[in-house]
Parts: C-alpha cells; structure tokens; sequence
C-alpha cells in the first residue's frame, strides 16, 4: 500500500465500520433494532473483534495489548479508529495516544468530556477509564503503544529532560491511579500529519525492519511536539496533582527515614532516581538528601527530648549508623552536638 492508497482508505468505511454505521441506525427503532441483534453471528463477531454491548461475549473486560498486536516485538499499532462504533467506558493495558486527523470526535474522562478538533492529539495511560467517540466520518488516528516502546524511548537521554511529556510517560509505566492525560493542540500542523500517515504505512505494510523505521518516526513525531507545542498541554489540575504527589513522595521519606535510599523511593513511585530526584527538587524546592536530613534530626530531636538513651544508640535508631556522622550533621543542623543539646534541655526544665 502507497501513501495515496492509505488516504482514499482512511476516507472510506470499512467493514467493521460499515457494520457500526448498520447497528447505530437500527439503534434509532426498537423493532429494527431487536431484528437486527437476532440476526448477528455473535462467534462471528468476536472474531473479527466486533464490540456489541449488548452481547457481553463481545466486550473484553480491558482493552490489552495483545488484542492489537500481531508483532509483539514491535510493541507499537498506529490504525484507525472506528466510526460508528459503540461509545462505551474503557481502560487499556497499554498507553493509547489519539489524533484527530480530520473532523471531530467527543472525548470523556475523569467526568469531563469535551469535544476535540484537528490537530488536537490526546495521550492515556494505562487503566485510566474513559470514552472516545466518533459518530460520524471523521478521521482519528490511533496510537496503540506498550509500555515497553514508552520505557525504550524515554528513558533515552535524548527524551530524558525537564518536560512535562517524559514526565507524564515515566510516571505511568504502570496502571495509573488517577484520572490523568495529556492533549496538546497541534491545529493544522503538516509535518506532524506527513509523520503519522508514515507511520500508518509503516504499521500496515509491515516491510523489511519496519519496527526500527517505526519507532524512528515515533521519536520524531514526539520530539516535533515538545519543540514547536509544549506550550499547548493541557494537563488536568496539574499543578495540584504535582503538589500531591510531591507531598505523598515526602510523607513517605519521613515515614521511612531510618533507611529509606533514592533508588528505593524511586521504585516505590515507578520512577527512576534520576527522574526523582529532579521531581522533589522541582517541586519542593529541597532536594531528597535536605528532606531525609530534616526528617532525621526532628526524629532525633525527639528521642532526645523524651529519653535516656545514649547517642550512639540515638544515631542508630534515627538512621546513623556511624555516630560521629550523626554528631557531625547534628551540629551543623543546630549548631550544638547532642551531648549539649540534651544538656541545655535539662537545665531548662531544672529553672
């Protein structure tokens, strides 16, 4: 298939959506509607990956990858979506991007739902619920992309910089738990079209190392987003869904300050330490090193105030395991070591 071939097929119906046109008119009449549903192979249909809400056998409990994929290893499908097909809530196993190529389409997640345009270019990560409808000819164009490609590509230095997309991509290598995507807004942008129809060609046709080809065109459609429409995302409640998690990421470092390491917060929260570290100090304006410090000396402040133990033994127990270290911070934290701190509290409480 050539590119001119692609385009006359993008703007024509296919047979499953020819099928979904039949079973959105015959919804319009009770009576045609019941006839129509009688008449279905239902074997038929979940074989050819047909969704009928109305037959459960049909609708797969999530959206996964090997749904989509006939070559795993590529990890990637670029297609296009259904018009006419049943608007109906779902999650995937993988991390779907949808771009409008030409009309609109409606969109609903998190209890949203808004309606996108051309050029407008949507990324969900894996087992958000949400809903994409497009019933009438528009062109969307669908990204289907394993978690495996995201991690390949950006965990690359050359994506790997302070920008909300590698960001947004990192965190949600696994399933997210918040109602969370991206959209920018592209317009009429011909590059960004030239590439996905590319891509499309690439996925269908299936030629001689197109995987490598594929994912070439994969980081260059995302690195033309970042240059030119950075400034056009539209993140929902971003900044306190960044304070949030910048206060749970603390919460947890005090929690677990006796041993807690970066590498080991970084696993907790699916990032890498790198990523981490630039996130706390983003956000907090401390780094991970000031917080676990901090965290520390108020635990050994406290073991102080309210104990006989010795300090060593405080050291310890607040995550020292050398003690001259702990007396070394502990003086440079407030300007006294232990030993007199305790003894200027005593002499406190005796006046």
């Amino acid at each position: 298939m050539n590119e001119k071939e692609l385009l006359q097929e993008l703007y024509a119906l296919n047979e499953s959506e020819r099928f979904y046109r039949s079973y959105q008119q015959a919804k319009k009449d009770p009576a045609s509607f019941s006839r129509f549903l009688h008449s279905l192979d239902i074997r038929e249909c979940v074989q050819k990956h047909i969704l009928i809400p109305e037959f459960k056998e049909t609708m797969p409990p999530s959206m996964r990858d090997e749904y989509f994929y006939s070559d795993t290893e590529a990890g990637m499908v670029v297609q296009k979506h259904n018009c006419y097909s049943p608007d109906f809530e779902h999650f995937h196993t993988y991390f779907e991007a949808f771009y409008v190529y030409d009309g609109t389409c409606d969109h609903a997640l998190g209890g949203k739902k808004e309606t996108m345009h051309i050029g407008d270019f949507c990324i969900i990560p894996p087992g958000v619920s949400h809903r994409i409808s497009v019933q009438n000819q528009s062109i969307v164009i669908v990204m289907i992309l394993s978690a495996q490609v995201i991690e390949n590509t950006f965990r690359n230095p050359t994506f790997y910089k302070n920008n909300l997309l590698s960001e947004f991509f990192l965190k949600h290598l696994r399933f997210s738990s918040e109602d969370d995507s991206l959209v920018f807004h592209t317009g009429n942008d011909q590059d960004l079209r030239n590439i996905l129809i590319q891509m499309m060609l690439e996925s269908r046709n299936k030629y001689q190392e197109y995987d490598a080809i594929l994912s070439a065109y994969f980081s260059l459609f995302f690195g033309k987003l970042l240059r030119h429409y950075e400034h056009t995302i539209d993140a929902p409640d971003q900044d306190s869904r960044r304070n949030a998690a910048a206060a749970d990421i603390v919460a947890y470092i005090h929690e677990h300050h006796t041993d807690i390491t970066l590498p080991q917060l970084a696993e907790k929260y699916h990032y890498t330490p790198e990523y981490t570290s630039r996130y706390i100090k983003e956000v907090t304006g401390r780094t991970f090193s000031q917080i676990l410090i901090d965290a520390r000396m108020k635990h050994a402040v406290s073991l102080l105030q309210s104990t006989g133990l010795p300090v060593s033994e405080v050291a310890y127990q607040v995550g020292y395991e050398n003690t001259e270290n702990f007396i070394r911070r502990f003086k440079k934290t407030y300007n006294k070591t232990p030993d007199r701190y305790r003894r200027e509290l005593l002499m406190r409480l005796i006046r």
